[in-house]
């Protein structure tokens, strides 16, 4: 489906696995198919993902979390205005945070001061 470090456009990710095409965790029927990070606002993904505060990407993070199980493809693109997403292999959420003191934490690596809702760890899967 996917090759390692290849890149692909969101247009190419979505007719692949489906989903919304604007949004950092593609879903369809509450299951996320894709996660779609920028770099310059997660500064340590895929491994760590910062979502914002605004309601929908907090219940994208929310519905991830919810989802240990789920193994979805990832793909990170370096700058904000770059149109293609390098895809880093499959992985699931091991957990999440929305503890004031995870977030500050977050937000002292992306200089996201008071932007964000949860942290989420995500880990490989082989």
């Amino acid at each position: 489906m996917f090759e390692m470090d290849k890149d692909y456009t969101r247009t190419d990710i979505q007719e692949a696995v489906g989903g919304e095409i604007q949004t950092y965790l593609p879903q369809k029927e509450k299951i996320i198919l894709a996660g779609c990070f920028n770099r310059e606002l997660n500064p340590n993904c895929p491994h760590e993902i910062q979502a914002g505060n605004a309601g929908k990407v907090a219940n994208k993070a929310a519905l991830l979390i919810s989802q240990p199980d789920t193994t979805f493809p990832v793909f990170i693109k370096e700058t904000t205005n770059s149109k293609f997403y390098r895809f880093f292999g499959f992985y699931k959420c091991a957990s999440g945070s929305s503890k004031p003191e995870v977030l500050a934490e977050a937000e002292q690596k992306s200089g996201r001061l008071g932007q964000l809702s949860y942290v989420l760890n995500l880990e490989a899967v082989t």
